[in-house]
């Protein structure tokens, strides 16, 4: 087992995850949430659910719009022995180019509604403390390619349909060769990576001739990624 404590770092990029840009704010789908909330529209998250209508005019629309995507990532992430064992770091890179910064030991809300309400409260805050005045989240206006050169990993892997053909294991396996691995999984519902995200790439990976869904792509790599450290 390696000593460091410091050993995997996980991204979740080009999340679906963001507040309802300024341009919909008049839309009347946007306008009836944001009063059934009692909030305004600027405050809310953006949802597909509630804004389907609205959304069909903004750029990227089918990877937008999808917060329930990174809360299942997340609780994937923090609920393994891997993340509780401080064995892990885990970061959301969104499609608006910010990055959510999590401390360790953050205990999500499971609920998704819990989970909503502390996102937004991230967005207009900046920052989430615990009792104790430490960060647990913070959320930081970065592109992905600011963000891994701040994490400055030892290597970055992408997962994607469009990579190479390899397997959990043995994606597991390259990234435990190294001392601070990085690995990167979208989050958002369907297409691929951007260019300006596959450059930050080391290697480009495929595990599977299916199109699996996030949280099940970041399981199955926690668990190999375990499994090494005998965790």
């Amino acid at each position: 087992m390696k000593a460091t404590k410091e050993l995997l770092v996980f991204i979740l990029a080009e999340s679906s995850l963001e507040l309802v840009p300024r341009e919909l704010w008049g839309h009347p789908s946007v306008a009836k949430h944001a009063s059934s909330k009692g909030k305004k529209a600027g405050e809310l998250l953006l949802d597909r659910s509630y804004h389907h209508s609205a959304m069909l005019r903004l750029k990227d629309n089918g990877k937008r719009g999808r917060p329930d995507i990174v809360h299942f990532s997340l609780l994937e992430a923090t609920s393994s022995p891997l993340y509780m064992g401080g064995w892990i770091d885990v970061y959301v890179h969104t499609i608006v180019d910010e990055a959510v910064h999590l401390g360790r030991s953050v205990r999500l809300p499971k609920s998704y509604f819990r989970f909503e309400g502390l996102i937004e409260k991230l967005f207009e805050e900046r920052k989430v403390l615990s009792p104790d005045g430490s960060t647990l989240l913070e959320i930081r206006s970065q592109s992905l390619k600011e963000l891994i050169s701040e994490i400055r990993p030892s290597i970055t892997i992408g997962l994607s349909r469009m990579g190479k053909r390899n397997d959990f294991g043995g994606v597991a396996k390259e990234l435990f060769m190294h001392e601070k691995p990085a690995f990167v999984v979208g989050g958002f519902p369907r297409g691929h990576f951007c260019m300006n995200t596959s450059l930050n790439f080391d290697e480009l990976y495929s595990c599977h001739e299916l199109p699996l869904e996030a949280h099940v792509v970041i399981a199955r790599i926690v668990y190999e990624f375990e499994k090494l450290l005998m965790i």
